[in-house]
């Protein structure tokens, strides 16, 4: 067998022609984005982790913080604020999945936790009412994320 064969450059050859084509599968998918389903099903359920995250993690780090010695001290209004925000974006998502999935329960419970929540942020400080809301929302997000799988 001599160097000349050809056998490893057709082996060359052939690598670089699979190469190519799947550089040119990625730029036609890079190019034509509708090919492919945005996840958009996944809003209701980020929000509502980041609205739990946004409340009790705070509260977390602030109590943290002031066992090793350092004073925080975090606006309020704009704390609640934002936890409102993500719980009505959870909403926005069990919203925009109701058009995929035609079940009204997760929409409607995602709906009774966040007026919980939003009462507890903006009314009257009860930590019953508070849990019942962040549980609601997670309910929801969960029966939303099984009604999506289903269809």
């Amino acid at each position: 067998m001599s160097p000349d064969d050809g056998s490893t450059q057709h082996n060359a050859l052939n690598y670089k022609a699979q190469n190519q084509t799947s550089h040119e599968a990625l730029y036609q998918a890079a190019m034509h984005p509708g090919s492919t389903r945005p996840r958009i099903s996944l809003i209701a359920s980020a929000a509502t982790t980041c609205s739990i995250i946004l409340c009790y993690g705070t509260l977390i780090l602030i109590n943290l913080f002031g066992k090793m010695g350092f004073e925080i001290t975090v606006n309020e209004t704009l704390w609640a604020g934002a936890i409102t925000i993500a719980s009505l974006f959870a909403i926005l998502g069990l919203f925009a999945n109701l058009f995929r999935h035609k079940h009204f329960l997760p929409l409607v419970m995602g709906c009774l936790g966040c007026g919980f929540v939003n009462f507890v942020m903006h009314f009257d400080d009860n930590m019953f009412i508070e849990f019942t809301g962040f549980a609601c929302l997670c309910l929801a997000a969960v029966l939303d994320w099984r009604a999506l799988k289903r269809n």
